[in-house]
Order: structure tokens, then C-alpha cells, then sequence
């Protein structure tokens, strides 16, 4: 599926990883888990542009946590990203949020921790089963259209 949506679209990881801040789990091992992830995706023909991370806790207040649009405005900067015709898709009602406050598309997807949230959708959202269903809906809705950015 993320093969698929390289082909149309500038992939992007963004995720929240409080544990940092918390003291859980260090920066370097999260960077570790990310550089794995796009090393792997990588052999398998999928391109990762850029990987954003936000250290901190939710009380701390700051800019980058999702659903805040921090990071999606700083791809739209720095790779010239079209958010009104790009997608976030996750697991996590953040995520759809997240879409939707940089003017993107947000996908829930009931994999991970999709069906433990999902009362927590406001009413309208794209909700599909997993990451394949969500590379379909795009698709089939935005097969003509030139590259995008699609981030989780």
C-alpha cells in the first residue's frame, strides 16, 4: 500500500513520543526505531521523506504535539506540500485532527489502536479498516490528481 501511494505521494512519519519526556524511552532509541522503519521500508522500494518527532508531553503545551498542524506546516515549507489535496492517515483520533487543522484529509484506521478510539471521531470522518483500505479510498478518489503528501 505505501508502495503504491509513493507513486503519487511525498510519504511522511510523524509521530508523538512522550515517553522521551517522560524518561521511558531516549531520543536516540526512538531515532534508532525510525532510521529501522525507513531503512526497511527503503528495500522495499518505499521513500520516506522526512521523519518528524515530537519528544514532549501532552501538559507540556508545546507546538509540535499532533494534532497540532506543526509539522505538516513545516513539510508544506520545506517540501512544498499541497496540504488541501494530502492525507494523514493513523490509528488515533489525533491523527485525524491532526489532517484537519493544516486543511488536509484525515483516515482512521481501525488497525492498531483504530477500534479502541474510534467513539472519539467527530462525526464525517473517513473511517476503513487498515492501511490498504485507506491507500484505496485515496486512490480511487484522487487517481488523476499529481503528488501529494500523506503522513501518520
Amino acid at each position: 500500500s505505501l508502495r503504491r501511494l509513493s507513486d503519487r505521494f511525498t510519504l511522511f512519519l510523524v509521530t508523538n513520543q512522550s515517553g522521551v519526556a517522560k524518561g521511558t524511552i531516549t531520543l536516540e532509541d526512538v531515532n534508532r526505531v525510525n532510521a529501522h522503519v525507513v531503512s526497511f521500508l527503503a528495500r522495499h522500494g518505499i521513500r520516506i521523506a522526512a521523519i518528524y518527532v515530537c519528544p514532549h508531553e501532552r501538559a507540556s503545551g508545546c507546538q509540535c504535539i499532533k494534532p497540532n498542524s506543526y509539522f505538516l506546516k513545516q513539510a508544506e515549507r520545506e517540501f512544498g506540500i499541497d496540504l488541501p489535496r494530502s492525507f494523514t492517515i493513523g490509528d488515533h483520533p489525533h491523527d485525524v485532527e491532526f489532517g484537519a487543522r493544516a486543511g488536509a484529509t484525515g483516515i482512521y484506521v481501525l488497525s492498531g489502536h483504530g477500534k479502541k478510539h474510534r467513539a472519539a471521531l467527530p462525526a464525517g470522518t473517513v473511517v476503513v479498516d487498515g492501511i490498504r483500505e485507506a491507500t484505496e479510498w485515496i486512490l480511487e478518489r484522487y487517481h488523476d490528481r499529481r503528488r501529494y503528501a500523506d503522513g501518520a
